[in-house]
């Protein structure tokens, strides 16, 4: 469906490279840390670690099959 509607199927396909390889990877641990802190997060179902969260973030900007 995603190329249907001419939809990127990740983050690094996105209006050509919204945000760079080498700058994701660089900010993606802080990010991570960020979310699992996040309010929104502890209502998930269940629940995730900073290093779960650093690999879910890489498979969506990767386009990469999500395997925990």
């Amino acid at each position: 469906m995603n190329q249907a509607l001419d939809i990127p199927s990740c983050i690094k396909d996105y209006e050509s490279g919204i945000i760079d390889q080498k700058e994701f990877f660089q900010k993606l641990p802080a990010v991570a840390e960020l979310a699992v802190g996040d309010a929104c997060t502890g209502s998930n179902p269940r629940a995730i670690t900073p290093a779960q969260m650093e690999k879910l973030l890489t498979c969506c900007f990767e386009d990469e099959e999500v395997d925990f």
